[in-house]
C-alpha cells in the first residue's frame, strides 16, 4: 500500500491528510498547538480503501468532545453504523439518550449504555442494554450514578431521591409483574 501524504499549512491550525494508493482519501487530521482540535468539525476522519467513511472524530484540546451530537462514530465497509459515542470534554455524557450506543453489520442494535458526568445512570429505563443479533433483548441493567441495582431496589431509590419518573417506573414494573 503506498500512501500519499499532504500538508496543507506549517500554521496553526494545520491539516494532514493522507491518500491511498487508489486516489481515495484514508485519513484527515487537525492539529492545533500539536494536539487534535477543530471547532467547526471532526478533527479526525478515516475512511476505507473503497471512499466508505471508518471513523470521525470530534476534539478540542486533544480531548473527545462535542455538544448536541456524537463526539466519534465507527462504521463498518458495507457503510451501516458500528458504534458511537457522547462525550463532554472526554467523559461519556447525555442528558437525552443513550451516550454509547453499538449495532451489528446487519444495522440490529447491540448495546447501549447511559451515562451523566462519566458515570452510569438512568431514571426511566434501565442504563444498560443489549441484544442478539436477531433483536431479542440479551440483558438489561439499572444504574443510579454508576451504582448498579436490581430492578426493584432501582424504583425504591427512584422514590428516595425524589425522580420525576418513581410513578412512571412503579407501574410498568407492577404491570409486568403481575402480568396486567
Amino acid at each position: 500500500m503506498i500512501k500519499l501524504y499532504e500538508e496543507f499549512s506549517k500554521k496553526e491550525p494545520k491539516v494532514e491528510i493522507e491518500y491511498w494508493d487508489n486516489g481515495q482519501k484514508e485519513s484527515e487530521e487537525w492539529y492545533l498547538n500539536g494536539e487534535l482540535h477543530r471547532e467547526d468539525g471532526s478533527a479526525f476522519q478515516e475512511w476505507y480503501k473503497n471512499g466508505q467513511k471508518k471513523f470521525d472524530g470530534w476534539y478540542l484540546n486533544g480531548e473527545l468532545h462535542r455538544e448536541g451530537g456524537s463526539a466519534y462514530q465507527f462504521w463498518y465497509e458495507n457503510g451501516q453504523k458500528k458504534s458511537e459515542i457522547w462525550l463532554i470534554n472526554g467523559k461519556e455524557h447525555r442528558e437525552d439518550g443513550s451516550a454509547f450506543q453499538e449495532w451489528y453489520e446487519n444495522g440490529q442494535k447491540n448495546y447501549e449504555s447511559w451515562f451523566l458526568n462519566n458515570k452510569r445512570h438512568r431514571e426511566n429505563g434501565p442504563a444498560v442494554q443489549s441484544w442478539y443479533e436477531n433483536g431479542q433483548k440479551k440483558y438489561e441493567n439499572w444504574f443510579l450514578n454508576n451504582k448498579r441495582y436490581t430492578r426493584e431496589k432501582w424504583i425504591n431509590e427512584l422514590k428516595e431521591i425524589g425522580s420525576d419518573h418513581y410513578k412512571e417506573q412503579k407501574m410498568l414494573y407492577d404491570m409486568e409483574k403481575y402480568n396486567i
